[in-house]
């Protein structure tokens, strides 16, 4: 993390983009995101910070307002890069700064996630012992999430303290098999997995099969999510990754490892595919399409143009969420911020900024009062001919994860 990094954004300029771009099938969810810096200490600069969607707009539910804290805590908060609102001016989160002020809260926010395996790994001694991890929420991937749950390494959440998450949480998340009290994590933001590219280098893409030919060999990235790049493989040959078969694995694994020792893959990432990108050495990647969008201002230089599409073939879709880790001190400041983003106003700033699939009922109302263009943002709220083109890796075996990732990491060479 970098306090003092330069703003990588300008919310004007990606919704001008947005609305302007000829994106080829600009889909419907995105991942892992956030922004770097520290929010410290409470603070009242949230109100000169970036543009509000609709403070004052009534949220979808009336639900009684979490009680305000008697005395001061803190929330140590690990997220993935270009998750959060920012403001341009000062790098400071709105958000968050809006969180502080009302709560007295000292907020530690770091975009230290790049992959889910190598964060969990930073912190796995802590977890099994039930030990505070210094961390007091993260966000997490379904599947990593499920596999915390599964080892009891997450603390259960009490409900009673996010009225705001039992009234807006939108219903298509709601009773996962692998959290089906709905108490163990909450829902963050939406992604998919798609094509990212410079259209100036590669021309239009709308084809999984660009990452698996020499038409730009060296110059092009997978992802070190498992589920991402064997999705993306196994839906170019045909079979549905919700329904993948070890033989079925096998296959698609076998074409990644071809892809990777014939000097097609330049390299294997996690979030950091989007430096690369702006750097020029990749101009092809598999991508979380918000990623892209981020370097449109200010990295895209004049000879660049970023773009992100939906391969014609389908692409993965998933979910990232908020999980609180056992031996935290201090969870109840964790659920009070999960409540506070639960508010459809505040939901509603946040996607006006990261254009990620928003899972908080009465936010798209909020944006039709104040921004109806934000309403139509198909990022935020995709249409149905894009849902139907998703597809989500199928829960494991406890056998079969271990045994799929260590294939997945031996063929990626890490």
């Amino acid at each position: 993390m970098n306090e003092n990094r330069a703003p990588h954004r300008r919310d004007l300029s990606r919704r001008e983009f947005v609305q302007g771009s000829a994106l080829a099938g600009f889909a419907v969810f995105l991942a892992a995101c956030g922004r770097a810096g520290t929010s410290a200490a409470p603070s009242t600069a949230a109100s000169a910070a970036a543009p509000s969607v609709a403070a004052s707009a009534a949220p979808s539910a009336s639900v009684a307002p979490t009680p305000v804290p008697s005395m001061a805590t803190e929330l140590n908060w690990a997220n993935w890069t270009y998750y959060m609102d920012v403001d341009e001016a000062t790098g400071k989160f709105p958000t968050l700064e809006q969180f502080k002020e009302k709560y007295g809260t000292t907020v530690k926010y770091e975009e230290i996630i790049d992959d889910n395996d190598l964060f969990v790994g930073t912190i796995k001694p802590q977890l099994e012992a039930g030990q505070d991890t210094g961390w007091d929420l993260m966000c997490l991937t379904d599947w990593m999430a499920a596999r915390l749950i599964r080892l009891g390494w997450v603390e259960q959440m009490d409900l009673g303290n996010m009225p705001n998450v039992v009234a807006n949480l939108q219903d298509v998340y709601k009773n996962v098999t692998w959290d089906p009290t709905n108490d163990h994590h909450v829902p963050w933001q939406s992604g998919m997995t798609g094509i990212g590219y410079d259209k100036n280098k590669t021309g239009d893409q709308d084809s999984i099969d660009v990452f698996f030919t020499d038409e730009f060999k060296g110059k092009l990235t997978y992802l070190s999510e498992m589920r991402d790049t064997i999705g993306l493989a196994a839906i170019r040959l045909g079979d549905k990754p919700e329904e993948l078969t070890q033989e079925q694995f096998d296959k698609a694994l076998a074409e990644v490892d071809k892809a990777i020792k014939s000097g097609v893959v330049r390299q294997v990432t996690g979030n950091s595919y989007v430096e690369d990108m702006a750097g020029g050495g990749v101009i092809l990647a598999m991508a979380w399409s918000g990623d892209v969008l981020t370097l449109l201002v200010p990295d895209q230089k004049p000879d660049q143009d970023f773009q992100w599409a939906l391969p014609k073939e389908g692409g993965m879709l998933w979910t990232d969420n908020m999980v609180i880790p056992k031996g935290t001190p201090n969870k109840a400041q964790a659920e009070r911020w999960i409540d506070f983003y639960y508010e459809p106003q505040n939901a509603a700033t946040i996607e006006a900024y990261v254009n990620y699939v928003c899972p908080v009922k009465g936010a798209k109302e909020v944006m039709l009062e104040s921004s109806p263009e934000l309403a139509d943002n198909p990022l935020i709220f995709p249409p149905d001919d894009w849902t139907a083109r998703l597809h989500q890796f199928r829960a494991t075996t406890a056998e079969e994860e271990m045994a799929w990732s260590e294939a997945f990491t031996k063929a990626m060479g890490l």
